[in-house]
């Protein structure tokens, strides 16, 4: 019987190759794309079904020898953190792809480079060792780049700056991989690293090293302008989406690398990386404010939350772990469906020449779908995504008072910042009359997103209930 792990693998890339067979300006390679994820997602309860969901280690592992005469083996392993954050992007991946417009969904190039980069990110999710890991993590800057230069507006600047960005987390990450392979005599399982003795000067270089290549990706101050800048010009929603799962790329990194009992040669860049962290939270939360974009809003807002999670990661206990995959999961669904919401919303205003927002008293399905994940969004007691975040400040509340206070205080303007949002989309100007006509979001989107707020009520007594 073929590895489920390596059928959860090959699948995407061999859904990107019937892609490439079907005929430009149709639907196909949209539907390629549809079937491929949907039948990872069943893959993925599969292998839900045939671990111990108690354990955070990884349960079922894969070999496969690579380069027999270099003793190059290369191992692909799963547990319940790395399935739940993919169960997520795919479920994510799929909002994106139901809200695309008909033109987006006919442009074969744009289903061919996305698939191409879901290979590349369920490849990263399933390394077990510390080759294969690299070589996912360096594979998703090709597609991610192509997409972000075709369908988006953004200036020469941003795009050198984007791939800048991307290129030196690449670069940084190969000496530490090349030293902890050299140090170990062979290649790594991620599970290990945290036993490769170096001595404190090597340690040093190589956590820096690997820090440097993770935080590249994650919106923090200074790297969070190339993240800013492309997303603000990205005009398809799957590709903004794309863009915002990056730096969930990072936070998975230092889970994979980031050692329990912190070592001297990480101890120092602890106080570092939360202060950044931080600052960031604080900044961006208070440019959200000014900022009359929706996008940039939730640019705001999902930096807020990364952060969150990269400051849980870094904390010396490893009970966060699955809270961490829990809240990831709601909240890659929540701005996932917020987004696509958002464009049909700038569609609608564009087509009725009305102005942002304004039209959602006329739209009840669209201003009841907007409403019900803006709340989630904000914190409301609805989802698993409150009670795990409760956690997890809670846990920094305990490990650091100060930081604590620091992150509710971002989280709270955060949600500020979106209520406000919602309630000046609520509000109808006198100047339109209740003969004001616009139609609402179609019965196909709106039959899926209930489908999704069903799987969000649902986490709200059990985040596995779909595990049986």
């Amino acid at each position: 019987m073929p590895n489920p792990i390596m059928i959860m693998i090959l699948l995407p890339l061999i859904g990107c190759l019937f892609a490439m067979m079907t005929a430009k300006n149709r639907q196909n390679a949209f539907n390629v794309a549809i079937f491929t994820l949907i039948s990872n997602i069943l893959v993925m309860l599969r292998l839900f079904s045939l671990i111990d969901l108690t354990q955070s280690t990884s349960q079922l592992r894969q070999s496969y020898e690579w380069i027999s005469d270099f003793g190059i083996r290369l191992t692909f392993s799963v547990d319940a953190f790395s399935l739940i954050l993919l169960l997520g992007i795919y479920i994510a991946l799929i909002t994106a792809l139901v809200g695309l417009c008909k033109e987006d969904k006919n442009n074969k190039s744009l289903m061919l480079l996305t698939l191409c980069f879901i290979w590349n990110i369920t490849g990263f999710f399933a390394a077990g060792d510390i080759i294969s890991f690299y070589v996912f993590f360096a594979g998703m800057l090709l597609p991610l780049f192509m997409l972000v230069g075709i369908f988006s507006y953004s200036q020469k600047i941003s795009l050198y700056r984007f791939f800048m960005y991307n290129f030196i987390g690449i670069t940084a990450l190969l000496p530490a991989v090349i030293i902890l392979c050299k140090f170990f005599e062979g290649n790594v399982l991620l599970s290990e690293i945290t036993f490769v003795t170096m001595n404190k000067r090597i340690g040093m270089i190589v956590w820096f090293a690997v820090c440097l290549s993770f935080i590249s990706r994650i919106p923090v101050w200074p790297f969070h302008y190339w993240i800013s800048s492309v997303t603000s010009s990205i005009k398809n929603p799957l590709v903004y989406i794309i863009v915002n799962i990056m730096p969930l790329i990072g936070i998975y990194g230092f889970v994979r690398f980031w050692p329990l009992s912190v070592p001297e040669s990480v101890e120092i860049l602890v106080p570092i990386i939360e202060t950044f962290a931080i600052i960031t939270m604080i900044f961006v939360a208070l440019i959200a404010f000014a900022n009359q974009q929706f996008l940039y809003k939730i640019f705001s807002y999902t930096t807020i939350y990364y952060l969150l999670f990269l400051l849980a990661v870094i904390l010396p206990t490893d009970i966060l772990k699955m809270n961490i995959a829990y809240s990831s999961f709601i909240f890659l669904i929540v701005t996932a469906s917020l987004i696509i919401l958002d464009y049909d919303l700038w569609e609608k205003c564009k087509k009725e020449n009305c102005e942002y927002g304004n039209i959602l008293p006329h739209t009840p399905k669209l201003a009841a779908t907007f409403a019900f994940f803006a709340l989630i969004a904000m914190g409301l007691p609805i989802s698993s995504l409150f009670w795990s975040n409760f956690v997890l400040v809670s846990e920094i509340f305990v490990q650091n008072f100060i930081v604590g206070v620091m992150v509710m205080t971002a989280l709270t303007m955060a949600a500020i910042v979106l209520m406000d949002e919602l309630l000046k989309m609520f509000s109808t100007p006198e100047t339109y009359s209740n003969k004001f006509e616009v139609s609402d979001i179609s019965r196909s989107k709106f039959a899926y997103l209930i489908s999704v707020i069903t799987i969000l009520l649902l986490s709200f007594f059990n985040p596995l209930w779909f595990v049986f």
